[in-house]
């Protein structure tokens, strides 16, 4: 298909918001391909319930990524590649359920590059999720630090306005 050639000094019109928006939800709700011992399998980022039941089973890994986000905002991707290391089971376990796969296929996987990918590709999909996790819990915590200081503080008092003046007369 031809395409006109822009001309100098003509204003055009914005991009269709169609054409803005194409990776939206791709943005929102990413799904990511990833090679599993030859095949592509799909990382997904997790549902509702799902999110519900992985918060549950990576309490240890949340906790440590708390940790590494209090310490220091946004830790490097080598830091959070020791925490995966350091909960591993639990991990996979998450892993597997993100791409729906078995973790057997995840224990079974020889290519190093493969394993590689697969995991920065769910990091990529649910590391935000995580980090939201962990930064509701610092947040959380500052509010109950700022309520507790104020109520050490003691309340501070406003002098009480008087009352309007009323003229009267006694004539």
């Amino acid at each position: 298909m031809a395409q006109r050639k822009k001309k100098q000094g003509i204003i055009s019109a914005p991009e269709a918001p169609a054409a803005e928006g194409a990776d939206d939800l791709q943005k929102l709700h990413p799904n990511l391909e990833a090679k599993l011992n030859g095949r592509v399998v799909v990382v997904r980022e997790y549902g509702f319930v799902e999110g519900l039941q992985v918060r549950q089973q990576l309490k240890p890994f949340l906790d440590g990524l708390y940790e590494l986000i209090k310490a220091d905002s946004v830790p490097p991707l080598e830091q959070i590649m020791e925490l995966v290391v350091a909960h591993l089971d639990d991990v996979l376990q998450a892993v597997a359920t993100s791409a729906d796969i078995e973790v057997e296929e995840l224990r079974t996987l020889k290519d190093q590059d493969e394993g590689d990918a697969l995991l920065y590709k769910w990091w990529t999909a649910n590391g935000p999720f995580f980090y939201r996790r962990a930064l509701s819990r610092i947040l959380a915590e500052r509010y109950r630090a700022a309520e507790a200081e104020k109520q050490r503080a003691g309340q501070t008092s406003m002098p009480a306005s008087s009352a309007p003046a009323t003229a009267t007369s006694s004539e």
